[in-house]
């Protein structure tokens, strides 16, 4: 068998880097991008670019929810439930798990269905836990099995499961209107235009962070002052 070896040195890296640079500020990448100019990708892609890139303006119209998850927050609290799990795969729990980690604030990730951290997150004090729901499609297997396991722990400590339910998912899923069937604490949707790996500053990103303690206002401030640059 023959080996192939491919050196590249750093200078080179450099040098490709720095022309790919020049052309993209050439072509006024950066700001046809903050106009949300949908034939960036070509002529094939700009149907799906014209209603994919609403993330782009997230740091201003993410900011109604701010009041909202206060308020939610403040309403958990009140009623003695300051501890908060998030039940999510991929996207919709990657962006909470980083700001929370950086804002140092305590936040239970369960993005796996792996027995032993199944366990640890169902170990916790349950009378205090609130349990995130958070899936676009409103119904990842995955999550779904969460919700059952946590409901019937919930249940099983005498506690209503509803009281300590909050769901994120996209407008019109299963999960929605499971969710509101079951009255539970709250329901919050997120722009079905923004993909799940653009949405650390939708509702996937912002409510359980926001729950767990971390300043998501402070975020979409340094978010508005970056855009603006």
């Amino acid at each position: 068998m023959t080996e192939l070896a491919v050196e590249v040195s750093a200078s080179e890296l450099a040098a490709d880097a720095e022309r790919l640079m020049a052309t993209l500020v050439a072509d006024h990448v950066a700001s046809a991008l903050a106009d949300r100019d949908p034939t960036l990708w070509g002529p094939g892609a700009e149907p799906e670019a014209a209603r994919r890139l609403a993330w782009v303006g997230l740091p201003e119209t993410s900011r109604p929810l701010l009041d909202t998850v206060a308020a939610l927050r403040a309403e958990l609290h009140a009623d003695g439930i300051d501890r908060v799990v998030l039940a999510g795969m991929g996207g919709s729990s990657l962006a909470p798990e980083v700001i929370c980690a950086t804002a140092r604030v305590p936040l239970t990730v369960l993005d796996t269905t792996d027995p032993g951290q199944v366990a640890d997150a169902l170990a916790g004090d349950l009378e205090r836990t609130v349990l995130v729901l958070s899936s676009k499609s409103g119904c990842t297997v995955e999550t779904d099995s969460h919700q059952r396991l946590f409901t019937a722990a919930f249940t099983d400590a005498g506690l209503d499961p509803a009281a300590h339910l909050v769901v994120v998912t996209d407008p019109g899923s299963p999960l929605q209107r499971a969710a509101q069937d079951k009255d539970c604490r709250a329901v919050l949707t997120s722009d079905p235009d923004v993909g799940g790996r653009y949405s650390a500053l939708t509702a996937f990103g912002l409510v359980p962070a926001g729950l767990a303690g971390a300043d998501i206002a402070g975020l979409l401030d340094d978010a508005s002052a970056v855009s603006a640059e």
